[in-house]
């Protein structure tokens, strides 16, 4: 056992010495025109080159990873990275480009396909407890109409959601995980997987939506409780302390009188920002920041956590900063310090992102829903979230209510409907109603 334990720290210290935190460097180029109006030389954007690059989170500076770039652009949606197989990936229209980390070389490009009638796999993130890269697919339905002035039929958008599923890097096809349709937008503020639970969280702006990688359903939704015209963004999952951390934005207004629309309109009098984390059972944020640490994060630049300072990075455009998880205190901000003519650092990944985590929660769906036949329908928890008690409501007579943790352990085994639940540990929890034809009822709760 001990051998066993020296050689996972010396592979854990190895591991983040190696350590590398990549994105994609961006360089414009100029052309040089005379023009005879003003009578002096103006530059106009010609092209923009990428490629990959790695930054210093201590010093700012920014490394060219390789001596090829390319011209070819990228989307701003999705960007993640293999820390096993040291490869970056990233969208690139209706591609998916594969950077080596070693050379920074193109090594694949390859069409993103599947079974919807879509390019687009988005928001994707690569879990490390079993390898796999998930995300999400927009899934657009169309209308036909006539029009009359163009004496033809146009198609128009008519409604859209978005389904989950996973993506095979070599390949470019994806695999839609699971049936259900998911109606929430997603937006730009983060996403995170917790590789142990084995959820992928999204923000679908005011709520924090988690996904069961197991199944593609539904695994919670909660609203995220935030003081006023406050946001919370750039979230990341830490391994070390098992916690959600990002930064939350809060605007603070002020109602002024416009004369031309003869009423008072609120505007934005001055902006807040404070690293803070996120119960995900709950959607409570909290503050770690004692006060504004007044630098915001810009959405496409990453962030990312070293677990061996505690220290959250995240890039402010033209800089770097580093914020303490345990005081929420600035403790780094440098300059980034481009490569020549290089104008961008954007989409940063880190390969300390969980590497090496195991998951430890199972298919816990598949066990609890054996021999299911009615699952919620004749089923309802009140309240939820709960604390104190549970209150578990059917109209079918049943012999035995069962009570399961995430790991599927039993915790309670009773036949009355009101459940004592204070001594339960905060988490999500199953209830299994065992009824007297063979039926069982499942629900799902949340205890804080």
């Amino acid at each position: 056992m001990k051998r066993i334990l020296v050689t996972f720290i010396v592979l854990f210290a190895v591991s983040f010495v190696h350590a590398q935190h990549v994105g994609i460097v961006r360089k414009n180029y100029f052309t040089t025109y005379y023009d005879s109006l003003l009578n002096e030389n103006i530059d106009v954007f010609d092209s923009a080159t990428i490629r990959l690059g790695s930054i210093d989170p201590i010093t700012g500076v920014v490394t060219n990873l390789g001596n090829i770039q390319y011209n070819t652009g990228i989307n701003l949606n999705g960007a993640t990275l293999d820390p096993y197989l040291n490869a970056y990936y990233i969208s690139s229209g209706f591609n998916l480009l594969t950077f080596d980390i070693g050379t920074g070389n193109i090594i694949n490009t390859v069409p993103i396909t599947g079974a919807l009638q879509t390019g687009a796999f988005q928001n994707y993130r690569f879990n490390p407890s079993d390898s796999v890269i998930y995300g999400l697919v927009p899934n657009n339905f169309y209308s036909m109409y006539y029009d009359s002035l163009s004496m033809t039929y146009i198609q128009v958008l008519d409604s859209s959601h978005i389904r989950f599923g996973s993506i095979d890097p070599s390949t470019g096809q994806y695999t839609l995980i699971g049936n259900t349709p998911y109606k929430n937008v997603y937006t730009l503020a983060g996403n995170s997987i917790d590789p142990h639970q084995m959820v992928y969280y999204y923000s679908a702006v005011d709520t924090l939506v988690a996904i069961d990688l197991y199944t593609g359903g539904l695994f919670s939704q909660v609203g995220i409780q935030l003081p006023p015209y406050a946001i919370f963004e750039n979230f990341t999952y830490s391994c070390v302390d098992t916690s959600i951390y990002g930064l939350t934005r809060q605007n603070f207004i002020s109602s002024v009188y416009d004369s031309l629309l003869m009423d008072y309109i609120d505007v934005i009098d001055s902006v807040t920002f404070r690293l803070s984390k996120i119960d995900p059972n709950t959607g409570l944020v909290t503050f770690i920041s004692p006060y504004n640490i007044a630098i915001g994060a810009t959405l496409t630049g990453g962030c990312f956590i070293d677990p061996t300072s505690m220290i959250y990075y995240f890039s402010s455009g033209n800089e770097i900063v580093g914020v303490s998880l345990t005081t929420g205190l600035v403790v780094s901000s440098v300059p980034k310090v481009l490569p020549s003519g290089a104008i961008a650092f954007d989409m940063m990944r880190s390969t300390q992102n969980c590497m090496g985590a195991s998951k430890v929660r199972e298919n816990v769906p598949a066990t609890i829903l054996q021999n299911a036949s009615v699952i919620s329908a004749s089923l309802q928890l009140t309240p939820n979230p709960a604390q104190q008690v549970l209150n578990i409501i059917t109209s079918e007579p049943y012999e035995q209510i069962e009570l399961l943790d995430m790991a599927g352990r039993s915790v309670m085994t009773t036949t009355d409907k009101t459940l004592a639940i204070s001594a339960l540990a905060d988490g999500i929890y199953f209830v299994r109603v065992q009824t007297t034809n063979g039926q069982v009822l499942l629900g799902k709760f949340v205890k804080n």
